[in-house]
Parts: structure tokens; sequence; C-alpha cells
């Protein structure tokens, strides 16, 4: 039943994904603003979630959420294209470093108020 709910999960998490990156248009430059939002959002609700779990010591099973839904939202593939389709080498060094500082202190963020949660 797990497995069932986590693959539900993940086909609702890529329909949102594709949802929200589509309606967020590349910036003039190429820069893949949609997958950015998307994956540094889902890195702050994964830590969200871990944060709540671990701070109240919850005995629940999380990977229907973390492992589907989260994982089918963000993108680990299409951030890969988008660096190999970057128009400049700077634009190629943009799209890894901006998701990746920002999707650390995002997890950090969510971490930190799941904790309170």
């Amino acid at each position: 039943m797990t497995a069932l709910l986590i693959a539900i999960g993940g086909g609702l998490g890529a329909v949102a994904r594709f949802g929200i990156a589509s309606m967020i248009p590349r910036t003039r430059l190429g820069f893949p603003s949609g997958i950015t939002i998307v994956n540094i959002a889902g890195s702050f609700l994964l830590g969200l979630v871990v944060g709540i779990v671990e701070a109240n010591e919850v005995a629940i099973a999380t990977e229907p959420l973390t492992l589907g839904l989260l994982g089918g939202f963000t993108t680990f593939s299409t951030w890969m294209v988008d660096i190999d389709e970057a128009p400049t080498r700077r634009m190629a060094v943009a799209i890894v470093a901006i998701p990746l500082v920002a999707g650390l202190v995002a997890a950090a963020a969510g971490l930190w108020l799941g904790a309170f949660l």
C-alpha cells in the first residue's frame, strides 16, 4: 500500500511541478525561473515535514509525502538539462549555484520552522 501511495504522490507532485513551472517563464537571459522556484519550494517543504516529524517525534509513514509528492514535485533531471542547454557558461554556473544555495537555505528554514510547529 505504501508503494501505491508513493506512486500516486509522485504523479501528483509531477503534475504540480509542470503546472507551476509552465506558468513561470524563463528570464530574458534564459534562466529557468519556474524549475528553480519549484525546487526551492520543494526543499523548504521537505525540511518543514522532516522538522515537524522530528520535533514532535511523530511515528508516521512520511514516504508518500516526502518520496512521493515532494520527490515528484522537485526535479533533478530537468535541472541538469537546463544546465546542459544554458546559452552561456556563466548562465550554466548560475543555474547550478542559485538553486543549490537557495535550496539549502530553504531546507534549513523549513527544518527550523518545523521544529516550532
